[in-house]
């Protein structure tokens, strides 16, 4: 996993909305994402959870 993205990720999404706890499982899906593998190496369940993760940001967006 690589950590610093963890961070970055997690720190991005807690900042525009996404509870603490989906945007812990969203930014450990991108954190473990394989460039170059299809979808990122992402299974159908890793997809939902950055999916919903997304909702979340998206709508806090678009609030702001």
């Amino acid at each position: 996993m690589n950590e610093s993205l963890y961070q970055a990720s997690l720190k991005a999404l807690t900042e525009h909305g996404v509870p603490q706890e989906l945007a812990e499982k969203a930014s450990k899906v991108v954190a473990k994402d394989e460039p170059g593998i299809p979808h990122f190496g992402r299974s159908p369940e890793d997809q939902q959870v950055v999916n919903e993760a997304m909702k979340h940001y998206w709508q806090s967006q678009a609030n702001e």
